[in-house]
Order: structure tokens, then C-alpha cells, then sequence
């Protein structure tokens, strides 16, 4: 499961990084408590084999559905059965992306309570999750690009927290996943694994996460227990 994540980047800073240009005038600013419904930067590769930086809603909409709001069912996508289910088969096949991440949360059952923590890695500043992307048009012309997160099973370290996690491309991985030409699903399918159990680390933060209208920089600072020593 991966529900809320963190973008620091600017979008010039994800221009360099992913080596891609914008494909419309838009303005990002940096985020640390996205939620589902919310647009935000995805790396595509266009028809000329570019990348290119485009804003899509995340909550994957399949083309077939009736309504948009099909999506907010559809923020994730299990990596174990892309390949079985109508909604994801098709984007998994042709219209996959990348999306920027610096960091994403979770939150661990202590009792009746859930304690949320930061997920991130100590080497690197951005992650590079896993998804497919979707166009959506009603009968009256409206329009929504949408997209999902896939996830794994958790690595030893993310465990301790959660069964799921978003798969996480390396950077020599990217090329491979975006390469709308590539047809084979089994080495597709090989690049959703688990990461490595050191390339990430997590701490616990405050419980003001848990409200989507928050959205400021100290969310994901480390929590401070106020009443301790």
C-alpha cells in the first residue's frame, strides 16, 4: 500500500534528473503530504521516444469506466496481478511511467492506534516508483490522464511496518520500464521486486500527516515527543 508520498523536487530539478522536458505550462511546487485525487509530476516517454514531464491525476481511471471517480479505488496497482486485471493488463503493456518521489509514509498498528513513520533513502534524493498511466474521455468530452502506483511485497526493512511497498526502479532500470515498445512482460514483471533491504530507512513523524489539508515541510520531520525527559 502506498497511500500518501512526499515530493521535494522542483521541476527543474526533476528535469535534470530524468533528462525530460515538461509537455505544458504548469507549476509545481514541492509537496509532502500528496493524496490521492491530487495531480502531480509523472515521467512518460512520447511517441518520439522522449521524455517528458506531464501533471496526471493520481487514482488510476480505466478508459472503459462510467465515471471518473472510479479512480480513488485505484491508487495502487499489485505488481503480482498487472497482468490479470482488465484496468491495469492494457497500461501495463504500452503506458507505463515513472513517479518522482522523495519519500512516502506509512503507518504501523501500536495497539488500537497507527503510528505514522517516513520512508526514504539515506543515499539517494529522489525514488523512482513504478506506474502505469491511463486516458480517460466521457460521451459529453471530459478529460482525465490519471495514474497508479504499483506495488510489491515489503523488504525486511519496510516489514516492520507495512506487508506492501511501491516498487522502486534503479536509475539503469528506467529506459527499460518507459520504452513503450517493450513488450516483454517477463522482464517487466522482474523489475517489480522488492528493493534491497539497505536502500531504505524510515523514522516516525507527527500524527498531523494524517490530514491531507497539511501539507507543509515539517510533516516529514522526525517526531518530537514534548513530554518525554
Amino acid at each position: 500500500m502506498c497511500g500518501r508520498y512526499v515530493l521535494k523536487s522542483t521541476l527543474e530539478e526533476l528535469k535534470k534528473t530524468y533528462n525530460a522536458v515538461p509537455d505544458g505550462l504548469y507549476e509545481f511546487n514541492a509537496h509532502y503530504n500528496v493524496a490521492p485525487s491530487l495531480s502531480m509530476p509523472v515521467i512518460l516517454q512520447n511517441e518520439e521516444k522522449n521524455r517528458v514531464i506531464s501533471a496526471y491525476q493520481w487514482g488510476l481511471v480505466p478508459f472503459w469506466a462510467d465515471t471518473p471517480k472510479t479512480g480513488y479505488s485505484m491508487i495502487n496497482a499489485r505488481a503480482e496481478s498487472l497482468q490479470k486485471k482488465r484496468s491495469f493488463s492494457k497500461p501495463f503493456a504500452s503506458q507505463r511511467c515513472i513517479v518522482p518521489a522523495s519519500g512516502f509514509y506509512e503507518w504501523k498498528r501500536s495497539g488500537s492506534d497507527k503510528v505514522p513513520h517516513y520512508i526514504f533513502s539515506p543515499h539517494e534524493p529522489l525514488l523512482h516508483f513504478a506506474g502505469l498511466y491511463e486516458h480517460w474521455k466521457s460521451s459529453s468530452g471530459e478529460a482525465v490522464e490519471s495514474f497508479t502506483i504499483i506495488t510489491t511485497e515489503a523488504n525486511n526493512t519496510i516489514r516492520e511496518l507495512h506487508d506492501r511497498m511501491p516498487a522502486i526502479l534503479l536509475p539503469e532500470e528506467l529506459d527499460i520500464w518507459l520504452d513503450s515498445e517493450n513488450r516483454d512482460k517477463t522482464l517487466l514483471q522482474d523489475l517489480l521486486r522488492p528493493s534491497p533491504d539497505e536502500t531504505l530507512a524510515f523514522y516516525r513523524v507527527g500524527q498531523e500527516v494524517n490530514n491531507a489539508r497539511n501539507t507543509g515541510a515539517g510533516l516529514a520531520e522526525p517526531y518530537r515527543d514534548l513530554f518525554s525527559g
